[in-house]
């Protein structure tokens, strides 16, 4: 048994080395911070780039597995380290583009924090490794929507983040030490078999864990920071904030609910309910409510409520074959295009100071290729063909539909309906913005700007082509997750 342990632990071990190299990039980070000069600090971010290129290497390279029953590898593991990994990396090179971030060094160290975390969380198969994954997202995320400095809206962004979430975090480990009262069990497949013998009543403690997952998820409800969140918070630091923990937090409801969550007591048309109420309520507020809204920011912040309910709405269709898949892929074509908007938002937020829909007006003559940008970005999240958003949605459509209508799995096709309903309302959100940017002149005339730094146009690029790739090869996209 001793001369098998190395290998064992090795094998252990190389199951975690995308954790690993993102865990590595912290200290490493820290110490070029404090050695380096003012004027080189950028290469912190570099670092943290590496660090992310690496994890996402080693993702692909991984082979399925599972750690003691803590962490577990499957066949959708190595895509959702992969997205994590470069949407990190994307989000550390616009960084590098911003010419007034502070603190670099602690700034790379809190947004490889937040993916460590989201990555965590993605492949935990235990209540631990969740809860350590969770808070650490947290915890970075704290800063990062605080982080520009003297700024009244950045602190109480920060304020209202610290507060909800220190409460969803209450709630999450009141009901992780409940549910370990009641099963004497952490790992998901122990508390599952624990639950199969006890009354319905006993899933209230699970209903507690899952809060903090739906408060990443910004599931109604428990949505009602992420607006003044993103409006108060940098561009860049909503994009950190608002991307990779929702795929992370993404994947870990739906282990939870295939292996936490007996059949015996809670069914999948049961659950399929729940999953489907969730998802229309989400549907419905965030079409509705971002109408009323005059900030291109808290209109994105809707935006990612709405589209964490069409995500939710997929899952409901679990165990169904291709449910967790269309998932995916929907967060997929949400991230790209709410990164390369949060990315146009970011320009506009450096020379104007806001993005309120007055500060966007005359964008289009003053920066004509980025309004362009921009527009292409909004219309993918409003589910215009032949963009990414658009078959997003209508996997998940076509999944919600063949789960079927009748009987107890009815609420999952009137939630399919309802995600037609909103997305033509919400529409009219995302026209509000392209109003603003394409028809109304600016209010004062225009200022000469600055040329856009290399590194933004490098990610603006890259999600552009993958908004046009994904909705052009769909077909290849969803063979990746085959």
């Amino acid at each position: 048994m001793s001369a098998s342990f190395p290998t064992d632990a090795a094998a252990q071990v190389a199951q975690l080395w995308p954790e690993l190299w993102l865990a590595a990039g912290i200290p490493a980070v820290l110490v070029a911070d404090m050695l380096l000069p003012t004027a080189k600090k950028v290469a912190t971010a570099w670092l943290g780039i590496g660090a992310c290129l690496a994890a996402a290497i080693a993702a692909c390279s991984g082979a399925p597995g599972s750690i003691e029953g803590m962490i577990t590898v499957d066949a959708m593991t190595p895509f959702v380290r992969c997205l994590i990994a470069s949407l990190t990396a994307l989000l550390l090179v616009l960084g590098t583009g911003q010419r007034a971030l502070a603190d670099r060094g602690a700034h790379t160290v809190c947004v490889l924090g937040v993916a460590l975390g989201s990555s965590i969380a993605a492949v935990s198969a235990n209540l631990l490794p969740l809860w350590l994954g969770l808070e650490m997202v947290s915890l970075g995320s704290y800063g990062l929507a605080a982080w520009k400095g003297g700024d009244r809206r950045a602190a109480e962004a920060g304020m209202k983040f610290v507060l909800f979430g220190g409460l969803a975090s209450a709630c999450t480990l009141f009901g992780m030490s409940h549910v370990y009262g009641l099963t004497g069990h952490l790992d998901f497949v122990g508390i599952g078999a624990a639950f199969a013998n006890m009354p319905v009543v006993a899933l209230a403690a699970l209903g507690l864990v899952a809060v903090g997952v739906a408060y990443k998820l910004t599931i109604v409800p428990f949505h009602f920071y992420a607006p003044d969140v993103y409006e108060g918070a940098p561009a860049l630091s909503v994009a950190v904030v608002g991307l990779a923990p929702k795929v992370g937090a993404l994947v870990a409801l739906a282990r939870g609910v295939q292996l936490a969550v007996p059949r015996t007591l809670a069914g999948p048309e049961v659950l399929g309910t729940a999953l489907a109420a969730a998802a229309g309520a989400s549907l419905l507020l965030a079409a509705f409510t971002a109408l009323a809204q005059r900030d291109a920011k808290r209109i994105l912040a809707f935006s990612g409520i709405g589209h964490a309910g069409t995500a939710v709405l997929a899952l409901a269709c679990l165990p169904a074959e291709g449910a967790l898949r269309a998932a995916l892929l929907q967060v997929l074509s949400y991230s790209v295009a709410t990164l390369g908007a949060l990315a146009c938002l970011a320009v506009v937020e450096q020379d104007r100071g806001s993005c309120r829909l007055e500060a966007l007006r005359g964008l289009g003559r003053e920066r004509p290729w980025l309004a362009a940008l921009l527009c292409v970005f909004l219309f993918s999240l409003a589910g215009v063909p032949p963009l990414a958003g658009f078959f997003g949605k209508w996997v998940v459509l076509q999944q919600a539909l063949g789960f079927g209508f009748g009987g107890a799995r009815s609420a999952v096709g009137v939630a399919a309906l309802l995600l037609v309903l909103s997305t033509a309302l919400s529409a009219w959100a995302y026209l509000l913005v392209v109003r603003a940017v394409v028809l109304q002149p600016a209010a004062e005339p225009a200022r000469p700007s600055e040329r856009v730094a290399m590194p933004v146009v490098v990610v603006l690029a890259i999600c552009g082509a993958a908004v046009l790739a994904i909705g052009f090869w769909l077909d290849r996209c969803v063979a990746l997750l085959a």
